[in-house]
């Protein structure tokens, strides 16, 4: 082993501590420090964004937790973020930068920037049992009409592509 220490003060006028490259340790820990780092950063990238497969399994599993779920909202509401909120609780993927938009054929597109791929989900709401009125001597309110937030049961399905 080499008499040089591992850590030597800097000769560049600071009193700061710098590898030594004349023993072996130091010289190691010089080539392998900005290896771990490039390492650690391409691993963080790699968790930070969408990779089609990821994509694909989110949206199979965000469909299938919304089949038979209660949700309080109307017929006519946009339930883009319903669906976007359903992929991005999947807990695959990073869970950000998923979105869902209302196509016109009533399903959501659903893409992320990070991949190519697009999915089409279609939900349906069924209307739901209603809690009952609780005061007493009132009856029971009549169904809600289509722009009335009521409870209703969610049931989804998807497709490769976007909807048209």
């Amino acid at each position: 082993m080499s008499e040089e220490p591992v850590l030597i003060r800097s000769k560049w006028g600071t009193s700061r501590y710098v590898y030594n490259h004349r023993n072996p340790v130091g010289l190691a820990l010089i080539i392998l420090t900005p290896l771990l780092a490039l390492g650690a950063l391409f691993g963080m990238q790699a968790q930070s964004t969408w990779s089609e497969g990821e994509l694909h399994d989110a949206v199979r599993k965000g469909t299938r937790d919304l089949e038979g779920k209660r949700h309080y909202t109307s017929l006519e509401s946009d339930h883009s973020l319903l669906v976007a909120e359903a992929i991005r609780e999947s807990g695959i993927g990073p869970g950000h930068g998923v979105d869902a938009r209302e196509a016109e054929d009533g399903g959501y597109t659903v893409s992320t920037e990070d991949t190519g791929t697009e999915y089409c989900v279609r939900v349906t709401l069924t209307l739901g049992k209603q809690p009952p009125v609780l005061l007493p001597g009132a009856e029971d309110p009549p169904p809600p009409g289509p722009g009335t937030p009521a409870f209703y049961l969610s049931h989804a399905t998807f497709s490769k592509g976007a909807c048209h």
